[in-house]
């Protein structure tokens, strides 16, 4: 039941995470936010680029989530599943500490509780 209910807390955060990767894709003056917060305003075109490439895998993410959840037919076997889960909850926990440690500090204010509850959700997910 815990499990199900960090599933479904992922699918939403990984979702919305994406959502604000798609505003920065369209030019949302949010550049403070994101990548070390080195860009105020607008991001430059290669950043936008990498913000879109992001929002893909925030969703694919989130998908794999979603199917943990039943409602997307399973795409891995048992075994497959559990090594995925254990690689997103790595990739959670380095995407916590990076914005934990960022110098930027209205990014660190933005990311650091959700990453943060990302890690462990993942972590109760894996295990």
């Amino acid at each position: 039941m815990l499990d199900a209910f960090a599933s479904g807390f992922l699918v939403f955060a990984y979702l919305a995470t994406a959502a604000f990767q798609l505003a920065l894709v369209f030019g949302a003056p949010l550049g403070e936010y994101a990548f070390g917060g080195n860009h105020v305003g607008v991001l430059p075109s290669f950043y936008r680029g990498l913000s879109a490439v992001s929002s893909l895998a925030l969703v694919a993410i989130s998908g794999h989530y979603a199917a943990q959840l039943g409602w997307f037919d399973p795409i891995l076997g048992t075994f497959g599943n559990s090594v995925v889960n254990w690689v997103l909850f790595g990739f959670a926990a380095v995407q916590a500490l990076a914005n934990n440690f960022t110098k930027s500090q209205k990014e660190k204010r933005l990311w650091s509780g959700p990453t943060v509850a990302m890690a462990l959700a993942a972590f109760l997910v894996a295990f």
